[in-house]
């Protein structure tokens, strides 16, 4: 998942610069925390590609450097609790503080407990993977799906299964053009047709417009226009921008969802003595090209 991938990377920056604002004579001094930061996928197996990185927090005032910041050489461990089964994890040369062990395969409805022990310290993280959401659209998985905005959503709804009908479920859209490429499916005005800057493409905290996020209930996705069966058709006003953008329906434990919505992610997500998102997550990922009428 690349734009998981880049969303870990931008989160574990940001979770570094929260607590570490010592200039700021009003912010609190900065404090070397051990920080995990990582989402278990039901039934993909935890490899390199979805690693957990692990590192120490670095001063806001310092040029964020991950090979400085990445803890090498601690002992970490995902426990299985449900099955009580120990996964030792690893990490490499080549990516230093990403830890994984590409023989395990994340089973949904099953508890997890991280442990990580680095130079007398000890952090944990623990996490339940939700229950198997069960997709069907006409959108393809495999291959890059080239739609238009206009009635996307009721043309291609996507619909939902989940033995749990209070399970959290989030769709996602994020934007992949650069700003300059990424041109307003409508536009403030015809000389505004684009982001005049990265800053105004990002937005804020909430990272709009170029990244959405919905969620709700399984069971307020039932709708009557489709026999009452759980069902997204809305997601094409989610589309904000022509090009490139990714679509993820995702099925989402408590942490992942404190990381989205709470005032101090980096403190409510799930992690003990350190800080950070160990979170969990099942569902599928759809590239989008929209293309203009």
């Amino acid at each position: 998942m690349k734009l998981m991938n880049k969303m870990l990377l931008f989160g574990i920056i940001v979770l570094c610069f929260l607590i570490a604002c010592d200039k700021n004579p009003g912010a609190p001094k900065y404090q070397k925390e051990i920080t995990i930061f990582g989402y278990l996928r039901g039934n993909e197996s935890l490899n390199a590609d979805h690693a957990i990185m692990i590192a120490y927090s670095q001063p806001v005032t310092n040029y964020y450097d991950m090979q400085k910041a990445a803890i090498t050489g601690a002992t970490v461990i995902l426990k299985d609790i449900t099955n009580d089964i120990l996964y030792p994890l690893k990490d490499t040369l080549e990516r230093p503080g990403f830890y994984f062990n590409d023989t395990l395969l994340i089973q949904p409805k099953t508890t997890y407990q991280l442990r990580v022990e680095i130079d007398g310290k000890v952090a944990t993280a623990t996490t339940t993977v939700p229950p198997e959401l069960i997709i069907s659209t006409e959108l393809s998985e495999d291959t890059t799906n080239a739609v238009y905005r206009k009635n996307l959503g009721t043309e291609k709804p996507i619909f939902l299964q989940c033995e749990n009908e209070d399970q959290l479920v989030v769709v996602d859209m994020y934007c992949n053009e650069s700003y300059q490429n990424a041109e307003y499916v409508y536009p403030f005005h015809e000389s505004h047709k684009y982001p005049e800057d990265q800053e105004e493409y990002d937005g804020g905290r909430n990272a709009e417009p170029r990244h959405i996020i919905a969620f709700a209930r399984l069971k307020d996705f039932a709708s009557d226009m489709h026999q009452g069966r759980y069902t997204i058709f809305w997601y094409s006003s989610m589309i904000v921008f022509y090009g490139s953008n990714t679509l993820q329906v995702l099925a989402i434990d408590d942490n992942y969802h404190n990381y989205i919505y709470s005032e101090h992610p980096e403190l409510t997500s799930g992690v003990n003595g350190g800080i950070g998102v160990l979170g969990s997550l099942y569902g599928k990922k759809y590239e989008l090209m929209v293309l203009k009428p």
